[in-house]
């Protein structure tokens, strides 16, 4: 059935770290192991021209002379002059530990994960989405996770970039990586382990993967709750989730982005799946009746941007369905919902009593 719905795909594609060159595209923990090391990718290989140089001169080094201990790079790396023959002498080692990470996660729930794991501390700057918790929402911003640009985040002098595979241009995440920023790519799988599995790909990055196992572990297992709670629902209610944000941005999500696996996980069907939108499509009001919804959800700045409940039912088609003629729309906070962070075992179950009015 042509339904009317365009397919409009909204991922940027994932920018490999600088480092990828030089080890052969290693994973997260990979990756986390080298930055706490040598904190920036201009440090480690550094490091390695280093190393080859002393091979080479051999003989002019004492067999009996000790090892270098592992130092931190310096905020501003130092270009090497051209045909230098010595070899800067070695500061005194400093415990990664007395270096705390300056941290700019590039999404909202990423920063969500950060000060789950307890090192909210550490984060300096976030981007807009980011509006729980109150913390992490109270500090400075250096934009909108698409629409990145390298001088805001640079002026917070981070070691470390979260981002996800949304966040952009790509020439921007490829500038922070020239000026000596390590920026980490975090999976954001949409599936009922997305979650937890995002927790220990940021506890890797940080380096405390026995802290992610533990919160990743609890949060697995409160969604399982969560869902085996769910397949009691006495009926499969037909859903429908919108992205609104006023009169020009007004989507239907499908079933390529996150909410998807939420739906039937709460025992609903979800009406993309049927108008085949796979990322988002602009709201078609003839589509949406034929789709009859008998909830909608949406984000709380979404229907603020278009003037309430009322403001949603002058969409065209919405007050034709039966989630419009009984105003069945559930509103949730912008983080909770799309985040599929920490949080996401609580959305599930506020879900279930929503839909199904407290009879499970």
């Amino acid at each position: 059935m042509d339904t009317g719905f365009l397919s409009l795909n909204t991922d940027q594609d994932i920018v490999k770290s600088g480092l990828h060159w030089l080890l052969g595209a290693p994973n997260i923990t990979q990756m986390a192991s080298l930055q706490r090391f040598g904190v920036r990718t201009a440090g480690w290989v550094g490091c390695v021209a280093v190393t080859v140089a002393l091979a080479a001169c051999g003989s002019a080094v004492s067999s009996t002379a000790p090892s270098a201990p592992p130092r931190s790079q310096p905020e501003t790396a130092t270009p090497t002059t051209a045909g230098a023959a010595s070899v800067p002498s070695v500061a005194p080692a400093i415990s990664v530990a007395d270096e705390p990470w300056r941290i700019i996660p590039l999404d909202g729930d990423l920063a969500e994960v950060v000060f789950a794991l307890g090192q909210g501390g550490d984060v300096v700057a976030t981007d807009i989405s980011a509006t729980y918790p109150p913390e992490a929402d109270a500090l400075p911003e250096i934009g909108y996770q698409r629409a990145l640009a390298a001088e805001p985040i640079a002026e917070f002098e981070p070691t470390l970039a979260l981002a996800t595979d949304i966040a952009g241009p790509p020439e921007v995440l490829d500038e922070l990586e020239r000026l000596g920023i390590d920026v980490v790519m975090i999976p954001t799988e949409s599936s009922p382990q997305g979650p937890g599995d995002k927790i220990r790909a940021v506890a890797a990055a940080l380096d405390i993967s026995e802290v992610g196992e533990q919160l990743a572990a609890d949060v697995d297992a409160a969604i399982d709750a969560a869902i085996e709670r769910a397949r009691n629902a006495p009926s499969a209610p037909r859903i429908g989730v919108l992205y609104l944000r006023g009169e020009n941005v007004q989507l239907l999500f499908g079933t390529g982005t996150g909410v998807h696996w939420m739906i039937e996980a709460v025992g609903g069907v979800d009406i993309a799946d049927e108008l085949g939108v796979a990322d988002t499509a602009p709201i078609n009001a003839e589509a949406l009746v034929v789709a009859a919804p008998d909830v909608l959800i949406v984000t709380e700045r979404g229907l603020e941007s278009v003037g309430g409940i009322d403001g949603l039912l002058k969409i065209s088609g919405i007050a034709a369905t039966p989630a419009g003629e009984q105003r069945r729309v559930l509103v949730y906070d912008d983080q909770l919902l799309l985040g599929n962070g920490p949080r996401t075992a609580e959305l599930l179950q506020q879900l279930i009593t929503d839909l199904y009015r407290g009879a499970i």
